[in-house]
């Protein structure tokens, strides 16, 4: 008689299908990939399909040989060339990917827990939701506008109350950097200030959660 196979709890099913195998495992993005989709972690086949649809939305290929893409402003931040061929970006994008961070090198949130409980709530919430599906030939997800929180719009003073995620994730590096935030010894580590620790309410987290932090202040504009 053939053994009977045990099934996954509802929990592990859950788990092991947002963690993915293989290419479709979610994986930890570097600082340049989350201002380009916006998002801390992706599976690396949608990274490379948010690549080509805007490499397509931008008309980067080349003409004369569609399989090199001429990089704008935002690719080159990324690639750090003029030009790029689809297997060279292919090979390229392992430096910008790794696999997912251990619990351990998570952030520490100095909040009381009754907050804490309700920030994850919230969290679990967000996540919760299912994903709108991109339309064809509109805007693509990551260049939507979103409507700021009044945190946020404080924390950039200078009026704007929409920015689309990825320009949300840059504006938040850009002053990292202006600042001098990364840890010396880590540079994946942020030391709050004053100014990031009111937006954030942490001391100091991991650069790839940069995205997560901003779900808060980050809402669908009402049409």
């Amino acid at each position: 008689m053939a053994p009977t196979k045990m099934k996954m709890s509802k929990d592990e099913e859950t788990k092991k299908k947002r963690k993915g195998t293989g290419f479709t495992r979610l994986c930890s993005l570097s600082p340049q990939l989350q201002e380009f989709v916006g998002e801390p972690e992706m599976a690396r086949t949608e990274v490379v399909k948010k690549l080509w649809a805007y490499i397509k939305e931008k008309d980067l290929q080349d003409p004369n040989n569609r399989r090199n893409i001429k990089c704008d402003k935002m690719l080159h931040s990324i690639f750090r060339v003029d030009t790029i061929n689809m297997f060279q970006m292919n090979k390229a994008l392992s430096k910008h990917i790794w696999p997912l961070e251990s619990e351990e090198d998570s952030p520490i949130d100095r909040r009381p827990p009754v907050k804490k409980q309700r920030r994850q709530k919230d969290e679990d919430t967000e996540k919760s939701k299912p994903k709108a599906k991109q339309k064809k030939g509109g805007t693509t997800g990551f260049l939507i506008p979103l409507q700021l929180s009044e945190a946020f719009v404080k924390f950039l003073g200078t009026g704007e109350t929409t920015l689309s995620r990825s320009d949300a994730v840059k504006r938040i590096w850009d002053y990292i950097k202006q600042n001098q935030l990364q840890d010396p010894s880590d540079k994946r580590r942020i030391l709050c200030d004053e100014k990031l620790k009111e937006l954030f309410d942490v001391d100091f987290f991991n650069g790839f959660s940069v995205s997560k932090y901003l779900t808060a202040h980050l809402t669908k504009v009402e049409q």
